[in-house]
């Protein structure tokens, strides 16, 4: 908590701890709005005094961003927020690069942050379902993963994919539309929908950018 700031709340909410990596003025600028929705905002971050994934908020996207904290990440396995300078697809995907599960527009900080730190504390990924719908990001985004992917094979969760399944969701990993696939595979475009909606179903996921990024993510999209 910061020098100054009220006590900590009592009541029914639950007060969140939110580790602040952000210059002094910013800081300071934000620290009320927090304290003010149950969120105690901790500043300087200290490794040693974050638990795992507790949100951890940092600049990214512009060039006067403090350094972001990827060693703290990894440490204690903090959960990003990025404050980003605008709603471009360059900062959404700037945002995941550096493993963020949130973004929050810098000029909607002071309203909007709370929020972002409550749904990421509670495991939620607000980044993840706003990417879901723009098309620009989610492929950036996808492409990223393909090339860190082939840097880093990882060992991954079994595939619940069959075969067609993979090959369709490789498909639209690479920006592929439903009559496209199916034409290739030489299915009715509603077949391919059907076959869509059970891979979602498998899968958990809602959309076509969400089973792609999952999918690229675990591995399950390599063509062996």
């Amino acid at each position: 908590m910061l020098p100054g700031m009220p006590e900590k709340q009592s009541g029914a909410r639950v007060l969140i701890r939110a580790h602040l990596a952000l210059d002094s003025e910013r800081t300071w600028g934000l620290s009320a709005h927090l304290h003010a929705c149950a969120i105690d905002p901790v500043w300087p971050v200290v490794v040693e005094d974050i638990k795992h994934d507790e949100p951890i908020v940092a600049r990214v996207g512009s060039p006067s961003d403090t350094e972001i904290p990827f060693d703290i990440l990894q440490t204690s396995g903090a959960r990003l927020i990025a404050i980003v300078p605008d709603d471009s697809d360059e900062s959404l995907a700037s945002a995941a690069a550096a493993g963020a599960w949130a973004a929050v527009l810098e000029e909607d900080a002071h309203v909007a942050l709370a929020d972002a730190v409550r749904e990421v504390s509670e495991g939620r990924s607000p980044l993840f379902k706003a990417v879901a719908d723009r098309t620009g990001a989610a492929f950036s985004i996808l492409a990223m993963l393909r090339e860190a992917w082939s840097r880093n094979p990882a060992s991954s969760p079994p595939s619940p994919l069959n075969d067609r399944e993979a090959r369709m969701l490789r498909m639209v990993s690479e920006g592929v539309t439903n009559r496209e696939i199916a034409v290739r595979l030489t299915l009715s475009e509603q077949t391919v929908k059907n076959y869509l909606s059970m891979v979602f179903e498998k899968m958990g996921t809602r959309s076509r950018a969400q089973a792609a990024t999952m999918a690229l993510e675990y591995g399950w999209l390599r063509e062996d």
